[in-house]
């Protein structure tokens, strides 16, 4: 094993250069009582927090697991800029909810809830301390709600959220912008200790699993003795400055870090000789369509354009089996889907199905028409590729045209294009409000009224999900392609085999082992 402490710089005593900024994975560690919000009514968690001896190792071990970091990033959950560093902060810190591979709450730091239109109150479990050893309660809840509303990485998440106050010392009740009936499902902002985390310099206190270590050559995370969970087989993770996100696999292969989490975000994967364990993300991609260029202001040629998008060939060869197909914006493996019983066999490639809605609607002869791409995204410029190929068998031409990032903003600003790939992160209640309206993000076609009346309806409870799916599959403003996903990479020297949740990147680490 390769020592990291050459790499590794003396971490002074303030932490300003250790770690800055990235929107914090979730701790992930899997509670012994565990509490699911799918529902939306009152559950609670309550149970025998002792160990489970068929889950846990009673004899712990001094194992060492190594981890990376970027040096010029925050502790500081709410002003952290990276995504490597959210792994550390995912140890760190808990949520009052985290969501499973489902996009469902299962609870952390809260016992249970009860929703009533836009008033949403939460109960806390109090017996959790921070690692100073200070009891949690509802203060450091609304404390870090604070910090989480007015930072960049939790605005998206928390839109809907409009405030938060103490009602009691285990009572904190968030008041709604509506009747969001999944609400709950964002509520996954790490939770800190009031006063611990006002700038980016601050060494935030946590109920999580580990602590920060700041005193010696290397930042360590040690285990946290005030925490609720039984004790891990790893006590301390050290923890090295990693140059770049593009050396990470170097740097795991050559031993000098065990484990990171890749969101994909690059288009492009190249962890052969790892293993790793996938999670469902948030991230949507989608093929965006200008209702300026000929035959796409017609909804039945757009209808045609989505049924002849051969979905499970993209995400096969042009995501390398790192997404998941969707024919409608919200992902197919979210609970509400099952909750309410929606059917979405019927959505299908279907190229005859494509052709006759062309036909009926006065297309004749061959259609040519350009998509735009970025080109520094393999994955995308991949799926580009792929449906050209899909849409040449209903007599549209497609020609590609890979931009890079700049070019490719100003084409969707100026309107140069008829077809372009694009990608929105969704929050993980899976509320699609940025897709729709006058501040829709996305190009080139605004949802038409009824759509977006319909959306609304489905949120306050008027509308079941089946209804709203057929008013957007009607006026088809952008045709759905996958969700992608993200991985857990890590070294032969852990075992078992990791398991990971979006937001919980490292969900069994109380249970791993580290071989030398």
């Amino acid at each position: 094993m390769k020592s990291t402490t050459k790499r590794a710089k003396r971490f002074p005593s303030s932490p300003s250069r250790l770690i800055k900024r990235s929107a914090a994975l979730l701790l992930a560690v899997c509670l012994c009582a565990v509490f699911t919000g799918c529902d939306k009514t009152v559950v609670s968690t309550q149970a025998d927090t002792s160990p489970d001896e068929k889950n846990h190792v009673s004899s712990v071990s001094a194992e060492t697991l190594r981890l990376g970091c970027f040096g010029d990033d925050s502790l500081n959950p709410y002003f952290m800029t990276t995504d490597l560093n959210t792994d550390l902060i995912s140890l760190v810190f808990e949520p009052l909810f985290y969501t499973d591979d489902s996009f469902c709450a299962v609870s952390a730091l809260a016992l249970s809830y009860q929703q009533n239109g836009k008033t949403l109150i939460v109960k806390l479990d109090t017996s959790a301390a921070f690692s100073d050893g200070v009891q949690f309660s509802s203060a450091d809840v609304v404390y870090s709600f604070n910090l989480a509303k007015a930072s960049q990485n939790y605005q998206t998440e928390l839109a809907t959220v409009v405030s938060a106050s103490a009602t009691a010392a285990d009572t904190v009740t968030f008041t709604l912008s509506g009747s969001y009936r999944n609400a709950v499902d964002a509520l996954t902002f790490p939770i800190v200790k009031s006063g611990t985390a006002q700038n980016a310099d601050s060494v935030s206190l946590g109920t999580g699993l580990y602590c920060y270590n700041t005193g010696g050559e290397l930042l360590q995370l040690t285990y946290n003795p005030y925490c609720r969970k039984p004790e891990p087989n790893i006590k301390t993770i050290e923890v090295t400055e990693i140059p770049s996100s593009s050396t990470l696999i170097h740097v795991l292969e050559s031993g000098e870090i065990d484990a990171f989490f890749d969101d994909l975000s690059s288009g492009s994967y190249s962890h052969a000789n790892a293993p790793s364990t996938k999670t469902n993300l948030t991230n949507l991609v989608f093929l965006g369509m200008n209702s300026a260029s000929y035959g796409l202001s017609s909804t039945a040629f757009r209808q045609a354009v989505y049924y002849a998008i051969n979905r499970q060939s993209i995400v096969k060869n042009s995501f390398k089996n790192y997404a998941v197909e969707s024919y409608t914006p919200y992902h197919p493996e979210w609970h509400m889907i099952t909750d309410e019983k929606c059917d979405l066999s019927a959505l299908t490639l279907d190229y005859s199905k494509a052709k006759t809605l062309l036909q009926n609607a006065g297309f004749t002869g061959t259609v040519n028409l350009k998509l735009i791409v970025y080109t520094g995204n393999n994955f995308k410029v991949a799926a580009a590729k792929e449906i050209q190929e899909s849409l040449q068998n209903i007599g549209i031409n497609v020609t590609i045209q890979e931009l890079t990032w700049e070019n490719y903003q100003l084409a969707l600003s100026s309107g140069e294009y008829d077809f372009y790939i694009g990608e929105i992160k969704l929050p993980t209640d899976m509320n699609l409000s940025a897709l729709f309206g006058e501040n829709s993000v996305v190009c080139g076609i605004g949802a038409s009224d009824t759509t977006e009346a319909a959306y609304g309806e489905y949120e306050n409870g008027n509308l079941s999900l089946s209804a709203f799916t057929d008013s957007f599959l009607q006026n088809m403003p952008f045709a759905p392609i996958c969700f992608r996903n993200g991985a857990l990479v890590y070294s032969g020297r852990i075992s078992p085999a990791a398991d990971c949740d979006m937001g919980n990147a490292y969900k069994n680490i109380y249970e791993w082992t580290v071989s030398e």
